[in-house]
């Protein structure tokens, strides 16, 4: 099996785990030259992965281990977990609307925390201890921007 096939049927399996009609888009790289392995648009209702940031971020967290296929699965899951998001237009237009930066990051954590729930049901198969190590990565960012406004 090529490797587009296998991508493929990840997305495949993805979207009917899902009950979604999102646009799936698959790219090498992230035009905003950002590490970031999906991105979920929510006025197209589609989701870019970037399969080289992928790669990139699989080799940061889980060096030399052969799991491209599982982490493309997670961020792809994350991705349709803010698809699937009945609070999403709710929280973007509150994100909107507020000054109070500690507002704004708690919003956009937020924003996140619901697509990692919203993920974890997609992925049953994927070991949790996997599936954790990815989340607390991905959500370490919006940690630091919300305790910012704590520290002494």
């Amino acid at each position: 099996m090529t490797e587009q096939n296998k991508i493929n049927n990840i997305v495949n399996e993805l979207l009917r785990l899902s009950d979604s009609f999102v646009k799936i888009k698959i790219e090498e790289r992230c035009p905003l030259n950002r590490n970031i392995g999906g991105k979920y648009n929510l006025q197209e209702h589609a989701i870019t992965l970037y399969l080289g940031e992928i790669k990139k971020q699989c080799e940061l967290l889980f060096p030399r281990k052969n799991v491209f296929h599982d982490y493309t699965a997670v961020i792809l899951a994350h991705e349709l977990g803010h698809a699937t998001d009945q609070f999403l237009s709710t929280l973007v237009n509150w994100l909107e609307r507020t000054e109070e930066p500690l507002q704004k990051s708690q919003i956009d954590f937020l924003i996140e925390f619901h697509a990692w729930r919203n993920a974890k049901r997609l992925v049953p198969n994927i070991p949790a201890s996997f599936f954790n190590h990815i989340k607390r990565h991905s959500l370490e960012y919006y940690y630091r921007e919300i305790n910012k406004y704590y520290a002494l």
